[in-house]
């Protein structure tokens, strides 16, 4: 499951970055769903890298838990 939608994050922000650099190339305005869904795949992925990066601090430090546990299972 992880895997596709790793293969959905990926598939929109590219969808998104290409659609931005071409519209930025013939000097247009973006549209309003483009601007909104970059925002969105911005937003998911800063919240994300401070969430693993806390992650990442509790484990350095020692810290026990469910969602630590679940980090570290290999499958």
């Amino acid at each position: 499951m992880l895997d596709i939608a790793l293969f959905l994050y990926g598939l929109i922000a590219g969808c998104v970055l290409l659609m931005a650099e071409r519209n930025q190339r013939a000097a247009r305005p973006h549209p309003a769903l483009v601007q909104a869904v970059g925002w969105g795949v911005m937003s998911m992925s800063s919240i994300l890298s401070v969430l693993f990066l806390a992650l990442a601090v509790a484990m350095a430090m020692g810290a026990t838990g469910p969602l630590i546990e679940a980090a570290t299972t290999t499958f």
